[in-house]
């Protein structure tokens, strides 16, 4: 193809995306042009294709709504990698860190539905480390309700974690034993441990008193 030619078909070109710069010659929309997909929102289309989710697959909507979506899960990601996250804990963290509410409840339906996120598992959890540490059920139960969980919703709650009114009695000394609280009124202090470590008024009043009445008697002679 000589030069004159070619220069022809250039201009020819030029002129057609002159009257119509949304439209190229193979007929499809040019990338950065707008239109209106099945949600009737106006956005930006994109060229690229082979996307790598089905999320964005048909996707009309601009490209700093998808990107500040694709941020938000990215973020849940990194902080999931780190330790279990609860969605509600995601939710408000995404939110401060200045995403936008969309933007948030997009990411978190998608890790939730991914798997990535999983309340259920997450309470499972965190029911098995606080018992550890010595905190008691009726803590237990309104850290999980502060995040959204229904207690009852946790598999094998409460039995599976307590045995009853016995064990968390045992726990609570246990826990007094490990660290006596240091005051005048150790029972009065150690009500107060108890109470700020999630164990119901009932518990910390018995143990408290068991705890105290021990500690005064004081261990038995060895040369009796």
């Amino acid at each position: 193809m000589d030069d004159t030619l070619k220069a022809r078909l250039r201009a020819q070109i030029a002129a057609i995306e002159a009257k119509n710069p949304t439209l190229v010659l193979s007929g499809h929309i040019t990338p950065g042009s707008t239109c209106k997909g099945p949600c009737g929102n106006e956005g930006t289309c994109s060229s690229k294709t082979n996307r790598s989710t089905t999320e964005d697959e048909g996707s009309c909507e601009a490209p700093d709504e998808r990107g500040e979506r694709l941020r938000a899960f990215r973020k849940i990601e990194r902080l999931c990698n780190v330790r279990e996250q609860a969605s509600e804990q995601l939710r408000r963290r995404l939110v401060r860190d200045g995403f936008s509410e969309a933007a948030t409840e997009a990411a978190i339906v998608r890790a939730l539905g991914c798997g990535l996120v999983d309340d259920a598992r997450f309470a499972e959890v965190l029911v098995r480390c606080r018992l550890a540490a010595g905190k008691g059920m009726q803590g237990i139960e309104r850290e999980l309700s502060s995040l959204g969980i229904e207690p009852s919703s946790v598999s094998g709650w409460p039995d599976e974690f307590s045995t009853g009114e016995e064990s968390e009695i045992e726990r609570a000394l246990a826990l007094l034993e490990h660290k006596p609280p240091r005051a005048k009124n150790q029972r009065d202090a150690a009500y107060r441990r108890l109470a700020q470590k999630g164990f119901s008024a009932s518990i910390a009043t018995t143990a408290a008193r068991l705890w105290s009445e021990s500690a005064q008697v004081g261990p038995c002679p060895t040369d009796w």
